[in-house]
């Protein structure tokens, strides 16, 4: 089974982790520069005090007077009394960090210059902490909330783009395996855009292929159905024999029929392989090799009709690739066609050499004869399964030129059919040559 995993599950986790990590970082680094300001912001105010007291601003009252038996600055102010310990009139001027009976305090030592008297201003460390530690609090609490929110929209977000994915899984899951339809990509994001065009040609290619298949089996149905037929009836009237000379001319007739439909049904599975052909191991072979084997298996065929066949051009070693012997059913198929539309006495010219197309070296194995040629407005239709051309007369299925078409295909050749002037067809086959090291 194949481990697949949520996108949108990995987009929400990352995009969560990530941003809680910058959080942390950003929370820490703003928390730590206003409780710093804020400390800073505690010793100015204990400067501005001690600015009074150098402009002797501030006096004793009721709100600051000392306690010399507790040897201590008592501050009362809205009810709230506070001991002070007296500072160390040894120590200088300044900040100072002090521990004063137990509790630690930040003071600041100033000296009054009319009266030179030395005063202490000094705020408990604990109360400087608790207030910059509120500060930092209130400026961290704004931020934790707004990312909150800012998380939640995201995954809104993210579900909602999601959400055209889900439309385009719904669209195939209901799709028929015959009757196949391209994806509407009008609300698909952009970086997903190509995919789904990528989808939507394979489609097109698995739908032609499909209905390709349907015509090719509606055809093969329809081809085997004559013959068939025929068989039936010639079994039939084999049975109604009047004698043995009678009955042994229509078991030749019967013998004939089943080697047609044996041929068909060869054709019919050569075909079928073709179009389902795997990417099977290739093999360098020599063109010239093929040719030669096809001209001396189908000569004496050439002979009984009185047709001159032969090679007019060679280059030697010609080199291509083949598959399964693919190319040797080819070029027989384009020999056996040449022999059987050329009339009686005619001639068949063949060619083999190589040239330069677009910077490579290639192919071309041409066969041209002095039949009846094909109509100018057929010759593309001779390619497809089960056409035969209206004018020939001669036996067929219609499935020679289609094979050759699949397997010039399945070799990345191609295959042309041109009408000579002097009369007759001339078949031209292109393959790359394989380059030889």
């Amino acid at each position: 089974m194949i481990k697949t995993y949520s996108l949108k599950r990995e987009l929400n986790r990352w995009i969560i982790i990530t941003t809680l990590i910058f959080v942390l970082l950003a929370g820490a680094i703003a928390g730590w520069l206003v409780f710093k300001q804020a400390r800073e912001q505690q010793d100015f105010t204990l400067l501005e005090i001690a600015a009074l007291i150098k402009e002797d601003s501030l006096k004793e009252s009721k709100y600051l007077h000392h306690d010399i038996k507790k040897n201590t600055v008592i501050i009362n102010e809205l009810g709230k009394i506070q001991h002070i310990p007296i500072v160390r009139t040894q120590t200088g001027n300044g900040f100072h960090t002090m521990h004063l009976d137990g509790s630690q305090w930040r003071v600041l030592i100033t000296t009054q210059p009319e009266s030179q008297r030395r005063f202490s201003i000094a705020q408990q460390t604990e109360q400087r902490d608790e207030i910059a530690l509120s500060s930092s609090l209130s400026v961290l609490l704004p931020i934790v909330i707004l990312i909150g929110l800012m998380l939640l929209m995201i995954n809104l977000i993210i579900n909602r783009q999601f959400r055209s994915l889900a439309k385009l899984t719904d669209e195939l899951e209901q799709q028929d395996a015959i009757k196949l339809f391209t994806l509407n990509a009008k609300k698909v994001p952009e970086e997903i855009s190509p995919f789904v065009d990528s989808i939507n040609s394979l489609l097109l290619r698995v739908s032609k292929t499909v209905q390709k298949q349907q015509r090719f089996i509606a055809d093969a149905a329809h081809e085997l159905r004559t013959p068939i037929a025929a068989l039936s009836v010639q079994v039939d009237n084999l049975e109604k024999t009047l004698d043995q000379v009678d009955r042994d001319a229509r078991q030749k007739d019967l013998q004939k029929s089943l080697l047609r439909l044996r041929t068909l049904v060869t054709q019919l599975l050569n075909l079928a392989r073709l179009q389902s052909e795997d990417n099977t191991k290739k093999t360098v072979v020599v063109f010239n090799v093929l040719v030669f084997q096809a001209i001396e298996s189908l000569y004496p065929l050439a002979e009984k009709a009185e047709i001159d066949i032969g090679i007019t051009q060679q280059d030697e070693n010609l080199r291509v690739y083949d598959q399964q012997d693919r190319l040797a059913q080819l070029i027989f198929n384009a020999v056996d066609n040449a022999i059987h539309y050329s009339p009686k006495g005619g001639r068949i010219d063949i060619s083999l050499v190589r040239e330069n197309y677009n910077g490579n070296e290639r192919l071309l194995f041409c066969i041209e004869d002095n039949g009846i040629g094909i109509p100018e407005n057929e010759l593309k239709r001779v390619m497809q399964p089960f056409y035969r051309v209206k004018e020939s007369h001669q036996p067929g299925n219609g499935l020679g030129l289609a094979i050759s078409q699949e397997i010039a295909q399945l070799l990345g050749g191609s295959i042309e059919l041109s009408n000579r002037q002097a009369g007759g067809l001339k078949f031209c086959y292109q393959q790359a040559l394989v380059k030889v090291k």
